[in-house]
Parts: structure tokens; C-alpha cells; sequence
């Protein structure tokens, strides 16, 4: 197992599954990230509102770990992406995080013209 903090070279909390979800579903996670440290080792990290509004990152450590200090490390990205499912998240599709939320959508003049002509073909209502 990798110490917390040596992927990102300063110290982090650690929290077991059981934890992450308690948390998850407060709404303190706001994401997560899946790191590979080296071979085909891989490393779940969360990304939690902190004190102050700040974000703090958490890694995953086993339930049955003892020591605040270790982190879990998956043999697979497949498994760490499946733990990140069971905290919470939907991981059903994977991508750039919350690029659809800051997406706006552009509607073309043709769009607009289209929906205003089914709107006036409506019957007014009294």
C-alpha cells in the first residue's frame, strides 16, 4: 500500500468506503479523480468541500486498514471506478467533470424560427 499524500506529494485524510458514502450523501463529494501510481496500480481520490468553502482532496483507504495513513490502491481502473459507483457517483460515462453544467447550449436561427412557427400554430387559449 501507497502512504497518503506521496501521489500528490503532501499529506492527505484517508477515509474508508463506509466513510465515503456517509459523506457522499451529505453532499460534502463534490468528484473524484482516479489516479494511476505506477504499473497497474490505481488510486481513488476525492474531492470534498472543505472548511471554508475550500476543497480538500481524500483518498480511499480499505475498510479493515487501521492505519489513517494508507491508501487503498485497485489493481485495475475498471475496480476503481466500480468503488467510486458504490460511494455514490454515477459512472455510467466518464469525461471532462461538469463540462455539460458550464456548456451552454447555442441555438441556431433556424431552431428559433422553427419552435416560434409550432408556437403560433397553437390555438390561443382564454
Amino acid at each position: 500500500m501507497t502512504t497518503s499524500g506521496e501521489l500528490f506529494e503532501q499529506e492527505f485524510e484517508t477515509w474508508t468506503p463506509a466513510q465515503a458514502k456517509a459523506f457522499f450523501r451529505a453532499g460534502m463529494v463534490d468528484d473524484f479523480l482516479v489516479s494511476n501510481v505506477g504499473g497497474d496500480l490505481w488510486v481513488l481520490t476525492l474531492l470534498v468541500v472543505g472548511r471554508q468553502g475550500k476543497q480538500m482532496q481524500v483518498q480511499l483507504r480499505t475498510a479493515r486498514e487501521l492505519d489513517a495513513h494508507k491508501v487503498r490502491q485497485f489493481k485495475t481502473l475498471d475496480a476503481a471506478v466500480r468503488a467510486a459507483g458504490e460511494i455514490g457517483f454515477d459512472v455510467r460515462s466518464i469525461g471532462i467533470a461538469r463540462l455539460a453544467q458550464r456548456a451552454t447550449p447555442q441555438r441556431s436561427a433556424k431552431t428559433s424560427d422553427r419552435r416560434n412557427g409550432l408556437l403560433s400554430t397553437l390555438p390561443d387559449a382564454d
